[in-house]
């Protein structure tokens, strides 16, 4: 069963380019590139045309290799969200053929093959803002299980990403299982942030490919190994950035932390017998903290969380463990639900890697209260979440229950 990733807008089409740089991703995974700008697809160093979609204004969605493409797809839609969300509408149906023709689906039931989609966006943009809430709707009548990862605009990009990013958020958060956020604030002080946006692209691109390659291919059996080596999958991963209130699932806002570290020196790199480094896993959670993808996160706020461990097998062995229990326990003291997924993944590489996942109320995130605010600053819009979450979180199970 594939997973399907769809970057959608400059921004998402860049952070999917740059997660299909490792090819394992191509096994397990099918991407699809979704850009209203010929331009923006041309930039893509990984994806070739069979991996597009183009968004035109009186066409529709079209295939990369169709014959006159470059024609059709010239325009973008600058920061238009709403022409860009009336379009898509226009033409959802060819969304959902899209998806199950890329992802070679077949058979009568909605959604049958497809286990996982991934929908990358910017929110502040208009392609992506537009469009992504559509697509996430196809992919939910689809029956398709769907995490967002979205990229919040940074303060001084202005009201107009801010409006653009709160009415994206509201009807996003109705059709999707999960969402990743990852915020242009962080490097909004830098001086080159052209140069950085590339770099942080990988970063998060870097942090995704961890999750879905050591969940899917690099799989362990825990049986094989002494102590603690759990596995987790990407049902996991939407467990544990989702809330379940009474009958009803609601998305979580999550931010993503990774952290490495080189487990040869160059010596045994090269001559690849033994030499293995001893391996700190705690502090390796703890550096993942200090790289989370949102502005002004209070790790200590956190509900809940997931952890993948990628470790060379030796880590695994009784004379090179690693303690994997410990590394548990911290999860979940840092988790106020008590609720942390937390597992192991073997790699082939000379590379020991923490990914985490910490998972928020929307009323926990101060940047969202900040573009709720400058949001309304610009039109009557704020972010709805704020206020829905905590009054569900509020009502005990009696309550929840009366009102499905």
């Amino acid at each position: 069963m594939p997973y399907v990733f769809i970057g959608v807008g400059q921004c998402g089409g860049g952070i999917l380019d740059a997660a299909f740089y490792d090819r394992n991703m191509f096994k397990v995974a099918v991407p699809i590139a979704i850009n209203s700008a010929t331009l923006d697809l041309q930039t893509m160093k990984n994806l070739s045309r069979e991996h597009w979609v183009g968004m035109s204004r009186d066409r529709g969605f079209i295939n990369g290799t169709m014959e006159g493409f470059d024609h059709f797809i010239s325009g973008g839609y600058g920061k238009n969200r709403a022409k860009a969300e009336e379009d898509a509408l226009r033409h959802e149906d060819s969304v959902r053929d899209i998806i199950l023709e890329r992802a070679r689906v077949t058979g009568s039931e909605e959604g049958i093959g497809i286990a996982v989609a991934f929908i990358i966006f910017a929110l502040g943009g208009g392609t992506g803002s537009g469009a992504s809430p559509v697509i996430a709707k196809v992919l939910k009548e689809m029956g398709i299980p769907t995490i967002a990862v979205v990229v919040l605009p940074a303060s001084h990009e202005g009201g107009l990403t801010a409006k653009n990013a709160v009415e994206s958020l509201n009807i996003l958060t109705e059709h999707v299982d999960s969402i990743i956020l990852v915020d242009n604030q962080k490097i909004a002080y830098a001086e080159s942030t052209e140069r950085l946006f590339q770099r942080y692209n990988e970063y998060i691109a870097r942090s995704l490919r961890d999750i879905v390659v050591g969940t899917a291919i690099e799989r362990l059996n825990p049986a094989e190994f002494e102590g603690y080596a759990p596995v987790i999958d990407l049902k996991d991963t939407i467990a544990a950035t989702s809330f379940t209130l009474g009958k009803r699932q609601r998305p979580g806002f999550a931010c993503l932390g990774r952290a490495s570290e080189r487990t040869r020196d160059l010596l045994h790199y090269i001559f690849p017998i033994g030499g293995y480094k001893e391996i700190d896993v705690i502090s390796l959670l703890y550096r993942s903290f200090m790289k989370l993808s949102v502005e002004d996160i209070r790790v200590e706020d956190a509900e809940k969380n997931l952890v993948l461990l990628r470790l060379p097998p030796a880590y695994l062995t009784k004379a090179g463990r690693v303690n994997t229990s410990m590394a548990k326990k911290v999860m979940e003291e840092h988790s106020h639900l008590g609720e942390t997924h937390f597992g192991v993944a073997l790699t082939k590489r000379n590379l020991a890697t923490a990914t985490v996942l910490l998972t928020y109320r929307p009323n926990q995130i101060s940047r969202l209260k900040v573009m709720s605010q400058l949001a309304s600053q610009y039109e009557d819009v704020t972010l709805k979440v704020l206020d829905e979450y905590e009054k569900d979180f509020a009502l005990g199970p009696k309550e929840l229950e009366a009102q499905e």
